[in-house]
């Protein structure tokens, strides 16, 4: 059933209405979300600061404890003398155990080594930390090596007065682990979770190249397309040298108040609801004004339906409404003029439809005598069409059918690469057969192989006659060997004619189709063979070999 259409066009309005507030209302929550996800961004900024400072006070710990030892009276003495045993006691054994370092390794002034703990640590002697100790300054900073971070302190080894040259090197490295990272998190809060990833050697390359950094957590803004992180929770890890080695990353917990997705979602609602009061209200009182003016309308289309042609809508303000009673009031006028016209009409309309149902009779009349010429006319068209492509002595197909039967057939055979063949047939000495008897019992003979040709065909098989005593017989889908075997069964059973006359024998010349060939060459084949059989003593069957011709 139909809405009224007071109830579409509210429907429309309501529709049109939100569809122009819904864009306002999503661009207010976008900018709402928007403001959220800064806040988050600017949170996630303030963990990464938290994180590298809590790293770099972790290097300077680890610096405090390589001075504290490295400051020693005892341990300068010692190094002097090469006391190894003294050196692994108080030094290389108790700094893993009391502050977790993964090695300890303590050189004298010529980078020899005096004690250290297990593995191989020579690449510690290219390490920035190790060059300044050398040189007297106590150093730490980050370096990677085999694909791990480490922390790297090391400190030259003076008296306590400093009243005498260095007498070594003590260098300790912690690894940036789960374990350490976990550490840093405690220490930042915030129940973040710290992760570092190594970046490739073309990123530290090409940000060394903008200049060098210190020998601690350097921050910086920028990104590069091999970092997966935004810079907003992501920063860069340099070692001694300002070369850049890691990515540190910081993942927290949604930051975003309960009580803000709360009011994010009554805004939302109240939006939302306001809205679609708002446009209802609205499209009810566009609608209601509406139908005021349509009942006038409404009541003279009812008369002018119901035959009233004086119906009128009186109207007077000139608003659309008045420019619509007004053409309303003239097509009303003109429908009246049309009917009176009408009337008129309708009275000679009359009188000419009795003298059209005259001439229609007339026209059935000849109807049906053209009818019956079009009918004899289709039979004779038949017939000619039928006399065009057969033999009219042998009832088979004419030569002319025949060839275009022959390149349909080697189209055929191309497409679906079937085999195709041709059996050429001659009756032997039928000519001499024709001048002794004469060509009524000719014809009569020609007669009688044509009818051993027509039931030895199959059903898509085309039996013709080429020309004189010579036949076709062309079969699809058919290889050399069976159309052999086809022609031979032929010669027999015309050797088996009974003609009042004389014996009657046939020569049979066979050739199939080579693809890529044309019809002619088919043809030219099958009569090829044919002329050798016939000349080989006939009454035989001769196959087209190519490699023989």
């Amino acid at each position: 059933m139909r809405l009224p259409i007071g109830v579409r066009f509210l429907w429309v309005l309501i529709g049109v209405m939100l569809a122009l507030m819904m864009p306002l209302l999503s661009i207010s929550h976008l900018m709402l979300q928007w403001s959220i996800a800064s806040h988050n961004q600017l949170t996630q900024r303030q963990l990464v600061i938290a994180a590298v400072d809590a790293l770099d006070r972790t290097l300077a710990t680890v610096v405090r404890h390589v001075d504290d030892y490295a400051i020693w009276s005892d341990a300068h003495a010692a190094i002097r003398r090469r006391d190894t045993d003294w050196v692994r006691r108080n030094i290389v054994d108790k700094l893993p155990k009391q502050f977790h370092y993964d090695f300890v390794v303590v050189v004298d002034t010529q980078g020899r080594g005096i004690a250290q703990t297990a593995g191989d640590w020579r690449w510690l002697g290219q390490t920035q930390p190790f060059q300044r100790a050398r040189r007297g300054t106590s150093s730490v900073g980050l370096h990677r090596h085999g694909g791990a971070i480490y922390m790297l302190a090391a400190a030259p080894f003076v008296d306590e007065e400093w009243r005498r040259s260095p007498a070594g090197v003590l260098v300790v490295g912690r690894k940036v682990d789960e374990a350490l990272l976990a550490r840093l998190c405690q220490s930042v809060g915030y129940g973040c979770v710290l992760r570092v990833q190594a970046v490739s050697k073309n990123l530290s390359s090409h940000l060394a190249s903008a200049g060098r950094a210190d020998n601690r957590v350097r921050i910086t803004q920028s990104a590069s397309a091999d970092c997966p992180s935004s810079p907003c929770n992501a920063q860069l890890l340099y070692d001694g040298a300002g070369q850049p080695i890691a990515l540190l990353q910081v993942e927290s917990a949604r930051t975003e108040p309960p009580w803000l997705s709360e009011v994010l979602r009554a805004t939302k609602q109240y939006l939302l609801v306001s809205s679609g009061v708002l446009a209802l209200v609205a499209s009810l009182t566009m609608v209601l004004l509406l139908q005021s003016h349509l009942q006038r309308f409404m009541v003279a289309t009812r008369r002018l339906a119901n035959g009233d042609w004086h119906a009128r809508v009186v109207y007077t303000a000139r608003d659309e409404f008045g420019s619509l009673a007004h053409a309303f009031n003239q097509m009303a006028q003109q429908l009246q003029q049309a009917f009176d016209a009408q009337q008129q009409q309708r009275d000679q309309l009359l009188a000419q439809n009795e003298e059209l149902e005259r001439v229609y009779q007339q026209l059935q009349q000849a109807h049906l005598e053209l009818a019956t010429l079009n009918a004899e006319l289709v039979e004779a068209n038949r017939a000619l069409a039928q006399a065009a492509v057969t033999d009219g002595l042998t009832g088979l197909q004419n030569h002319r059918a025949f060839q275009e039967a022959l390149h349909s057939a080697v189209q055929m055979a191309e497409r679906l690469q079937q085999p195709l063949s041709l059996i050429m047939m001659d009756i032997d000495h039928f000519k001499q057969f024709n001048d002794t008897f004469g060509h009524p019992a000719g014809d009569e003979l020609l007669r009688q192989v044509a009818q051993v040709l027509r039931e030895s065909a199959r059903a898509y098989d085309v039996a013709a006659r080429y020309g004189g005593e010579e036949f076709a017989l062309l079969l699809p889908n058919t290889a050399l060997e069976q159309a052999v075997q086809v022609a031979e069964r032929l010669r027999q059973q015309i050797r088996a004619l009974e003609n009042p006359h004389a014996p009657i024998s046939a020569s049979f010349g066979v050739a199939t189709y080579r693809r890529g060939t044309s019809p002619a060459t088919l043809l030219h084949e099958a009569d090829t063979a044919l002329y050798r059989a016939k000349h080989s003593g006939r009454d035989q069957v001769c196959a087209y070999q190519p490699q023989a011709a």
